[in-house]
């Protein structure tokens, strides 16, 4: 299990490398695009569709990373308000339900993608490329979002439903 947890982990950790350097591939590219247009007086084909594509691939990549190391958005307003049981049994159902939304998307990405390869559509666009390239990303990143979500959910009970049993805590 060890072994397990610590390659999810490594996994998680490449996808958000993955995801800073597909950022600095779009950065450079735009600036390129720009270079070209303003200076050059010449336009760059597909540029603006491989952009839109790797923005894909950086959001699915570095998804789960994020929510590992709880840097997503949170409404701590309402967290801060609660009660400590209040707060925990929000953060685990928020957990379970973000893993349920994974999931679907995970079932219904996976068999889109399947069918864009296998009937061979395109993108109509500068570059005709396979629409599949563009797909397979987000069902292999929400079944990250999913494992980690259940991870999360996990975690949240084990450690705060140890607080609730302290053994020192007067009644």
């Amino acid at each position: 299990m060890v072994f397990l947890t610590r390659l999810f982990d490594r996994i998680l950790l490449a996808g958000g490398i993955l995801s800073g350097c597909v950022l600095i591939i779009i950065m450079l590219m735009v600036t390129v695009k720009v270079i070209f247009r303003y200076v050059l007086h010449e336009g760059l084909i597909g540029v603006d569709l491989l952009t839109g594509t790797l923005l894909v691939y950086m959001t699915f990549l570095g998804a789960a990373w994020v929510l590992k190391h709880d840097k997503h958005v949170v409404l701590d307003v309402i967290l801060n308000q609660a009660s400590p049981n209040c707060a925990r049994w929000m953060r685990i159902t928020n957990s379970l339900l973000g893993a349920a939304i994974c999931l679907v998307v995970v079932v219904f990405g996976t068999w889109e993608s399947i069918n864009s390869f296998q009937r061979g559509i395109l993108i109509p666009a500068e570059i005709e490329i396979p629409r599949v390239v563009n797909l397979w990303i987000i069902p292999a990143g929400c079944l990250l979002l999913c494992c980690q979500f259940l991870r999360r959910a996990r975690c949240n009970y084990l450690s705060e439903s140890n607080l609730t049993n302290d053994p020192t805590e007067e009644t």
